[in-house]
């Protein structure tokens, strides 16, 4: 009879000591647990506090910037303001936006603003715009270019601006009449801008795809692409401080670059490529040497006379004399073209004046 209750003290001493490691473990996650519950406590109130003071920081930097574009003459209007985002983003968003710049003669106007950029990458930011774009600018009629989508994407730096894209889905530009009715002058399916700093330099590329132009007098033009591919020397500074002037004709005077590529092609398979290094001069005279590749050289004069006023005499010229003086490579005809202050000739042989910038 002793042994069965040795045997239960036993299984009693067992029984205790495994509930009492059962507590342990519970106590010991449960302190875990509540380790981790602390953490994530004190991350959750330090971003709060992090966001909100980056938040009031955004607006208060808007509303100084906004304070001092008025005090130099330049009115910028961000109606409904306001800050969003949290608590992973930060952005800022308007109803409509605008500028106005009576020195300049500018006036633009838009819908809603809506920019924002990660917490964790604030330098980076993405944009949306609602169209459409009004526009009133100097020595133009009144334009506005409505989307289906518009966005944009920029990278800020110590010293400002870096790089900015621009991407716009199915865009349509219009004349605006005296009494409100548009008059559409093009469309395409896609348009691209890029631009960046390179050094002392600007990097810009531009591609708009499918682009179907209604030129008045003329009429409706064949669809086509252009791109350009381009460096302008000295100009990295347009992306902080602006274009100046506004507009980019006179802002090129008195600089050069490289031209990668300017090409032009048509939906009838006719094209021209341009490249090479140029300079204007201070009253918009063009020089450099350019090397041309065409096919279909009368199809597209035609379509830069449409496109580019003033122009022409000497893409008839051109388109002219390519069979006689020109080289075939990869199929197309290429000819090399020396411009001169403005006057283009191949080899000996006179082209005709470039239009001034």
């Amino acid at each position: 009879m002793k042994a069965p209750v040795r045997l239960r003290r036993k299984d009693a001493r067992m029984a205790r000591s495994r509930a009492e490691g059962e507590t342990g473990r519970r106590s010991a996650a449960g302190r875990v647990f509540a380790g981790v519950a602390i953490v994530v406590l004190v991350l959750a109130a330090a971003l709060t506090g992090v966001w909100y003071y980056l938040a009031g920081e955004l607006d208060r930097r808007v509303a100084s910037f906004l304070d001092a574009s008025a005090g130099g003459g330049t009115t910028i209007a961000c109606d409904g303001r306001e800050v969003f985002g949290y608590p992973f983003r930060i952005g800022l968003s308007c109803d409509t936006v605008g500028v106005d710049a009576p020195g300049n003669g500018i006036r633009l106007s838009a819908g809603t603003l809506r920019t924002a950029a990660q917490l964790y990458q604030p330098s980076h930011i993405v944009a949306e715009l609602g169209g459409p774009l009004r526009a009133d600018l100097p020595d133009l009629p009144p334009l506005e270019m409505g989307w289906d989508l518009a966005q944009a994407s920029t990278s800020l730096w110590s010293e400002g601006m870096e790089r900015v894209s621009i991407a716009v889905d199915g865009p349509v530009l219009s004349l605006v009449g005296d009494d409100g009715a548009l008059a559409p002058l093009a469309r395409s399916t896609r348009l691209e801008t890029h631009a960046r700093q390179n050094g002392a330099g600007l990097d810009f590329a531009l591609s708009d795809a499918g682009v179907i132009a209604a030129v008045p007098g003329i009429g409706t033009l064949p669809s086509f692409d252009l791109s350009a591919d381009l460096t302008v020397d000295g100009a990295a500074a347009w992306l902080r401080d602006g274009v100046p002037g506004g507009q980019v004709g006179p802002a090129l005077r008195g600089e050069a670059g490289l031209i990668r590529t300017l090409r032009l092609a048509s939906a009838a398979g006719a094209s021209v490529d341009v490249s090479g290094p140029f300079r204007v001069s201070e009253t918009g005279e063009i020089s450099g040497d350019f090397r041309l590749g065409v096919q279909n050289p009368q199809a597209i004069a035609a379509l830069v006379a449409a496109l580019v006023p003033g122009s022409a005499g000497i893409a008839s010229t051109i388109a002219g004399g390519i069979g006689l003086v020109g080289r075939q490579e990869n199929g197309r005809t290429v000819l090399d073209v020396a411009v001169r202050d403005g006057e283009a000739r191949l080899g000996f042989i006179p082209l005709g004046r470039l239009p001034r910038i």
